[in-house]
């Protein structure tokens, strides 16, 4: 009995021991406590590595680089307005030699954004867009081999829960969407045929206007106005300093629009980075300007326009634009880029030319890494106004795959037709491999 209970105190404590778990034990704190230090240790060393490699601005803002570094083989068959983004054919003639092949790196991309938090009790967000498609269109060869650089875009934004104002350029007010393509993106798809997108400077008002709720999700209405700087893509005769017959005029142009949204909508201009996202917009517009005519008059420039993106189902999506005008080559393609029709004996230039254009673009989400989509656009002009190209119709499919990043292929094949005043039609296929990477 003694013995025991000399051996009690002993058994008890081997017990408590055993029944005690690891993670109270001293050796196994001090474990856990080495582990966290050297957790922090490295966490303090990434960001200190992030932070090192992040660009800032000399303002010290941090500025986001984007961009897309794309390289294009192409093989145009007929005779075309531009090889390597073609968006009329000519009209037929004898020439023999009227296929060519190329490659080009001249559409790849580069910009930045920045965002900056309470300014002016609201959210600033500045963004710049460029490529490498500048220089003469129909100069020599060598401007693809060595590209000039272009400014694109560029847009200062003040958003406030409501309101948002805009300066810069950026698309037409009343044409901001854009068809999916590796292939055009120097030239937007399905201009001269339906696509109004030149980036014009312009100051512009956007306000929330109120909400209704239809099934699960709200739709929000939105008011939109511009002041848009006059461009016409012309001159009228006997210009003496080559100034565009917009900028003659002495006045701005106008634009407004009206859109009801609804899901995820923030993607301004729709890139391909929206597609199934739920969401959706349609709006209508309509635009107003002023060309002058060398005779000390003035010729009104209008079109009424509609939009529309929408997501039918998760990951397909319908998107495009319609609009019905006069005078609005200075948009970006409208009347087949014209916008005078033949001269007469009785003027110095022809009518203004009046138009009718739109297109659509069906695009599939296939798989998470393969986009797929078609579509056309058509752009018909008035007879009546004496047109050179009374009708162009492009249609095109495409592919675009992303098999990892930063990598991106892209495959199109496009249809060109093109009908002229002397009753001809010009027809041309463009077929266009696109190999990059995206920062």
């Amino acid at each position: 009995m003694l013995g025991t209970l000399l051996l009690a105190p002993a058994s008890l404590h081997a017990q408590d021991a055993a029944a005690r778990p690891d993670s109270l034990s001293p050796d196994s704190l001090a474990a856990r406590l080495a582990r966290a230090e050297a957790a922090i240790a490295a966490l303090r060393q990434q960001l200190a590595t992030e932070s090192q490699s992040t660009v800032h601005t000399r303002s010290r803002l941090q500025l986001e680089l984007t961009g897309r570094i794309l390289t294009n083989a192409f093989v145009t068959v007929g005779r075309t307005n531009n090889v390597d983004v073609p968006l009329t054919a000519l009209a037929p003639s004898n020439v023999v030699e009227k296929d060519a092949f190329g490659v080009t790196a001249r559409q790849s991309r580069l910009g930045g954004a920045v965002t900056v938090l309470d300014v002016l009790g609201g959210e600033f967000i500045g963004d710049v867009d460029l490529d490498f498609f500048g220089g003469v269109q129909n100069g020599p060869g060598d401007r693809r081999l060595f590209p000039e650089p272009r400014l694109r875009t560029t847009r200062a934004r003040l958003r406030w829960s409501r309101t948002e104002i805009l300066v810069g350029l950026d698309d037409p007010l009343v044409s901001l969407l854009n068809p999916v393509s590796l292939a055009a993106s120097g030239v937007p798809e399905f201009s001269g045929s339906g696509n109004l997108w030149n980036w014009l400077g312009q100051i512009r008002v956007s306000q929330d206007i109120g909400a209704v709720r239809l099934g699960s999700n709200p739709v929000r209405f939105t008011l939109q106005g511009g002041v848009i700087a006059p461009f016409s893509g012309s001159q009228y005769p006997g210009e003496p300093d080559a100034v565009d017959a917009g900028e003659r005029s002495g006045r701005p142009a106008f634009e407004a629009r009206m859109q009801a949204a609804w899901g995820d909508s923030s993607h301004i201009g729709a890139t391909d980075a929206s597609i199934g996202d739920g969401g959706g917009e349609i709006g209508i517009g309509t635009h107003r300007g002023w060309v002058a005519n060398g005779d000390g008059g003035l010729e009104t420039s209008y079109a009424a326009t509609m939009d529309a993106r929408i997501s039918i189902v998760p990951r397909l999506e319908l998107r495009g634009e319609a609009y019905t005008g006069r005078l609005l080559r200075g948009l970006g393609g409208g009347g087949i880029g014209q916008a005078f029709g033949k001269a007469t004996s009785t003027a110095d230039f022809g009518p203004a030319i009046r138009d009718r254009a739109g297109w659509a673009q069906l695009n599939a989400q296939l798989v998470r890494s393969l986009l797929g989509g078609a579509g056309c656009g058509i752009d018909v002009v008035n007879d009546a106004d004496l047109p050179t190209r009374r009708r162009n119709t492009v249609c095109a499919t495409h592919l675009l795959w992303r098999p990892s990043e930063p990598i991106v292929i892209g495959l199109e094949y496009r249809r060109i037709s093109t009908s002229f005043d002397t009753g001809a039609t010009g027809h041309a296929s463009h077929i266009n491999l696109g190999l990059g990477f995206e920062l």
